[in-house]
This record gives structure tokens, sequence and C-alpha cells, in this order.
């Protein structure tokens, strides 16, 4: 994907089950294959990270995602979590990544990290809010840098 391609950040608490992942994929496989805007063709992709993180982006040089086009992305993800018992819209996780995987903090846990030393404000958090693949980077930036520097 282009790196000025649009993206959106969905993360999970608790990593999927292997079987729930392959569900997903096959459901991102055949949504983004389809997925239209007043009657284009998106030119979209996904990833799924550690079964635990979806980004997924549309380029939009060549179509730009609508509102409705949006929305279908949205009730996807809310019946595949209604259905699982999972929310991928809880915007207050952070998320860090290291050998072990990926770990999610709630608020409360990550300030109890904090405390106890195992994050620091250098530590790499997922980069949940980039607008764009390319503003992304690598994925990752430092939590002082991240929406949730609040809780230093």
């Amino acid at each position: 994907m282009h790196p000025e391609s649009r993206m959106w950040f969905y993360g999970l608490q608790q990593p999927l089950t292997d079987a729930q992942a392959a569900v997903l994929r096959e459901l991102m496989n055949d949504f983004v294959g389809q997925w239209k805007a007043h009657g284009a063709q998106l030119a979209a992709a996904y990833r799924l990270i550690g079964n635990q993180c979806l980004i997924l982006a549309v380029d939009e040089r060549q179509q730009q995602a609508t509102g409705c086009s949006i929305d279908k992305s949205v009730h996807l993800l809310m019946e595949f979590g209604q259905h699982y018992g999972i929310d991928f819209f809880n915007r207050m996780l952070v998320f860090t990544a290291d050998e072990n995987g990926i770990q999610a903090y709630t608020p409360t846990a990550l300030k109890a990290a904090l405390v106890g030393g195992q994050i620091a404000p250098e530590t790499p958090v997922m980069h949940t809010l980039a607008p764009t693949l390319g503003a992304s980077g690598t994925g990752m930036i430092p939590l002082k840098e991240s929406w949730a520097k609040r809780y230093l």
C-alpha cells in the first residue's frame, strides 16, 4: 500500500485464538476484495498483527473512502466482536510489543506498570492514532509521544 494510504487501527485486550483469527482473515479477505465507496472499488488491504491488532488501509489516491463505506468496516468488526465476545473499539488500550508478543494495557494497568518500572516514557507503543501508513512509520512511537502521555 502507498504510504499516504489512510489507515484505521483496531486492537483487542487479548489475542484472538488461532481459530478466531482464521475466521477474521477470511472475513477481511472477502471484505477488502469487495469494499466499495459509491460503487467504486476501494484499493484496500489489512494486516492482523499477533492475532491482536488489526490495521485496515485504503489508498485514497484512487478512490476515497466515504462515511458509508467506513461504516461498513465498523459494522463488520462490531458483528465479529459480538459473535466472539470481543471489543475492537476500546480506544483506551495502549499496546507494547516485544519478543513475547503484544501486551495491551488499560489506563489502570498502564499506571501500575509505570509505577512498577515495567514501562517508561521511552517504551515503544503502537501508534494507534496515525492517520496514514506513512505517518505510522515503523508502527511504534515512544509512550511519551503517544496519546497516553497524559498518564506519565
